[in-house]
């Protein structure tokens, strides 16, 4: 496995774990708790992405 597609993987389990916690946290105690948790998750998975991108190039 390269190293592209191991860090692709470990953001995208990093972005699922915050997406996770966020919805507990704002299920459970308010949408103030889990936003910033959300915008975590969302640049976790845009880097995750990039990363698969370059792994799929060869690069």
């Amino acid at each position: 496995m390269s190293v592209n597609r191991r860090a692709a993987t470990a953001f995208a389990l990093l972005a699922t774990l915050q997406a996770v916690i966020g919805t507990v946290f704002t299920a459970t105690v308010d949408r103030a708790y889990g936003a910033p948790l959300f915008w975590s998750a969302t640049v976790s998975f845009a880097v995750a992405w990039y990363f698969q991108r370059k792994a799929a190039d060869g690069r």
